[in-house]
């Protein structure tokens, strides 16, 4: 079986293998490999495809996915299936200190970076630009990777960025530690409600340099899906998530937020698309609570 992660230099693809080399370890008939990808769309695509057979994706790109609503209208993955939860992805908004930017809406007429095009973090960039009423045009967006968003803020040639990323990630600490910045909060709980896929966590006081008080921070999960298309039976799946979550060490000790956010106890903690049924099998035997909505 293939495994979807996510590019070679972020937290996902090296617990993507990790969780292969455990699944090879632990579960007899079962050989598993990881596979790098540009992470959210491509995965779900492969997914839907049949192209592999577990994958990763932030959890709103797959709701919206699940329920074919954006620019998945029209062609919803409704074979889409949760397995479990990993780590946060936290959309984190970052100006210069000495910005007159206090809040989304300040963004009119700025250079703000909004992530790569299509990507899930553009995606939630969009979003939050929309509860505050703005869009594309009402700023001067620009389409960047994350390396690319962090250096334009470093040299001026952005006035702020939306990026999704995990806490403390290494382009996140070069950034704040070499530069004085500020976080935007998103703290309405308006936006929570219009959108019910983010929870509001607050980025810790302390996390970064010149970050001295909680900032409300729009978070997802980042989930572990498969699919109806890649006929892996409910028995196999429930093995899969028993070799696994019996050997928690042997893949979530790949990285600090997944070793943090990864675990059996939170394992369907802020899903949004229906579990496998293998999956319903083995947490409902853990003695783990599954909503009603995750059960089809």
């Amino acid at each position: 079986m293939s495994i979807g992660t996510a590019g070679t230099a972020g937290a996902l693809y090296p617990m993507g293998v990790a969780m292969a080399e455990t699944i090879n370890h632990h579960v007899p008939g079962l050989k598993a490999s990881a596979e790098a990808s540009s992470a959210s769309l491509e995965n779900l695509r492969n997914l839907a495809q049949g192209n592999v057979d577990w994958a990763i994706s932030q959890n709103e790109v797959a709701f919206l996915a699940y329920n074919g609503k954006d620019k998945y209208k029209g062609r919803a993955v409704s074979s889409l299936r949760s397995l479990f939860g990993t780590l946060l992805s936290w959309a984190q908004i970052f100006a210069p200190a000495d910005s007159s930017i206090k809040t989304v809406a300040d963004f009119k007429g700025k250079r703000i970076g909004v992530g790569a095009p299509g990507s899930g973090g553009e995606r939630a960039a969009s979003k939050i630009l929309d509860y505050y009423g703005l869009t594309y045009k009402d700023i001067k967006a620009e389409f960047m990777s994350n390396a690319e968003m962090v250096a334009a803020l470093k040299d001026g040639t952005l006035d702020a960025f939306i990026i999704t990323h995990p806490l403390k990630s290494a382009a996140l600490m070069d950034l704040t530690t070499s530069f004085d910045v500020k976080m935007v909060p998103v703290a309405d709980d308006g936006f929570y409600k219009k959108y019910p896929f983010f929870n509001k966590v607050d980025v810790p006081a302390g996390v970064y340099r010149n970050v001295d008080k909680p900032v409300p921070t729009p978070t997802s999960r980042v989930v572990m899906y498969t699919s109806t298309k890649a006929e892996l039976s409910a028995d196999q799946v429930y093995a899969l998530l028993k070799g696994l979550w019996e050997n928690p060490g042997e893949w979530t000790n790949t990285h600090p937020a997944v070793k943090k956010y990864t675990t059996l106890k939170d394992a369907v903690k802020g899903l949004s698309v229906p579990l496998h049924p293998g999956a319903v099998k083995y947490y409902k035997e853990k003695g783990i609570e599954v909503p009603q909505a995750l059960i089809k």
